[in-house]
């Protein structure tokens, strides 16, 4: 298996434009990737207009539409040594009807102007050729943490130390990719509150296969795509065209497999959006986007024709409820029925359906409708799979949920999934 590494420069807001071949992965690589911090980078920065920074999109060997792409992340390698996050209000004037995409300078009449960093705080961002401060957006309550690779941990910091890593970023002292263009949120100096202690977890936000259609790329969900054509930079897309890559799920972390369609000939793979840690649902909006370096297997499934994601997830992401069962227990369930004559015929193994929709109901029914396409089973079959062997888990409150349950290895086998789902449990 080769090493095929993504370059850092090849860096991007957009998505859905088209795949080159300069970067080309085959089945069985390992593709190693280099990512700007998601979310609030990019939306205090007016030239880049997509609300988050993605590294890719990467062209896999013989993919085509109507396949799917089996992402394994390997590793998740935190960069970043500090980030800032919070939630949000928007500097009204600043921007047209979207802030995230369509920022403006009012002084100088230009759309996404280009900006430069003077000094730190709210006024930082200054257009670059009227030298007017122009944020589009900021924190209504934010927060700054510093980060320890070593111990795992992340600790929220008063105002005198945002303060000191606001000048930091200014001075060039944390890490940013190479061909990122935003500016990193931390010279915002936010405090907020102070004092927290949180566990460092990184996951994937965003990752998956491009759309089919011209989109900013933090709008690829279900949740989120149909603003797409709020200004005039974008066309409106049909759902049918994105790829729910940008999921936000806590699991999508260090050996989670994430299975995604195919939309377009060389699928145009991508990762980025990493997160220090979140829990269920990105209560915030927002939460600690980071610098990282992700590494990932890429495996083609042909002729695997899914609307949506799914997840294998790693066994320390379940519940302890839905982790496979070991032999032991198998023995044990086959003893109880062999009070009644019988012996247990089938093993069950989890899975996640990707859902979306502009609710959390939308959301539930979509991952219920994809569950029920791919696997042939009836829906309150499924229903009660997911109540007694599964759940309903919250990527965004907004909209974007997974369905987890247990499924038999017929069902898995007549899925395309069974080799997959067994080659993920069985080396852990």
């Amino acid at each position: 298996m080769a090493n095929h590494i993504c370059t850092t420069d090849r860096i991007t807001s957009i998505i859905g434009e088209g795949v080159g071949k300069e970067v080309c992965v085959s089945d069985g690589d390992l593709l190693v990737v280099e990512t700007a911090p998601g979310c609030w980078g990019p939306m205090i920065t007016p030239s880049v207009s997509g609300g988050h920074e993605i590294t890719g999109p990467v062209w896999v060997k013989d993919a085509e539409p109507g396949d799917a792409v089996a992402l394994t992340i390997e590793q998740v390698e935190v960069l970043s040594s500090a980030t800032s996050s919070g939630t949000g209000r928007v500097n009204p004037g600043f921007f047209d009807k979207d802030p995230s995409v369509k920022a403006i300078c009012p002084f100088c009449h230009i759309n996404n102007p280009e900006t430069e960093l003077r000094g730190t705080g709210e006024e930082a961002v200054r257009c670059k050729k009227c030298g007017s401060p122009i944020l589009p957006q900021t924190f209504e309550n934010g927060y700054t943490v510093v980060c320890d690779h070593e111990s795992g941990l992340a600790v929220v910091v008063d105002g005198e130390t945002a303060q000191q890593i606001a000048q930091d970023t200014l001075e060039g002292k944390l890490y940013l990719p190479k061909g990122a263009k935003q500016h990193l949120a931390t010279i915002l100096g936010r405090a907020d509150f102070s004092g927290l202690v949180v566990r460092s977890r990184p996951m994937v936000g965003n990752i998956g296969c491009s759309p089919s259609g011209r989109i900013p790329a933090s709008k690829n969900a279900g949740d989120c795509y149909l603003s797409v054509g709020n200004t005039d930079l974008f066309a409106p897309v049909g759902k049918e065209q994105i790829t729910d890559a940008h999921m936000d799920i806590k699991s999508v972390g260090e050996g989670c497999v994430v299975i995604s369609p195919v939309l377009v000939p060389g699928a145009g793979v991508y990762v980025g959006d990493v997160h220090l840690t979140q829990g269920d649902g990105e209560i915030a909006g927002h939460t600690l986007d980071i610098s990282a370096r992700v590494s990932v297997r890429v495996a083609l499934i042909k002729h695997l024709n899914i609307e949506g994601p799914i997840l294998i997830p790693s066994v320390s992401e379940l519940d302890s409820r839905f982790v496979p069962f070991s032999d032991e227990e198998y023995d044990r369930a086959d003893k109880l029925l062999a009070r009644y004559g019988k012996r247990l015929p089938v093993r069950n193994y989890p899975i996640q359906f990707i859902g979306s929709g502009s609710n959390m109901n939308e959301g539930m029914e979509n991952a219920f409708d994809r569950a029920q396409k791919l696997t042939g089973l009836p829906r309150g079959e499924l229903m009660n799979r997911a109540t007694v062997g599964g759940e309903i888990g919250i990527g965004r409150t907004s909209g974007l949920v997974y369905l987890t349950m247990m499924l038999e290895e017929k069902t898995l086998e007549k899925m395309g999934l069974l080799k997959l789902v067994l080659a993920q449990y069985n080396k852990q």
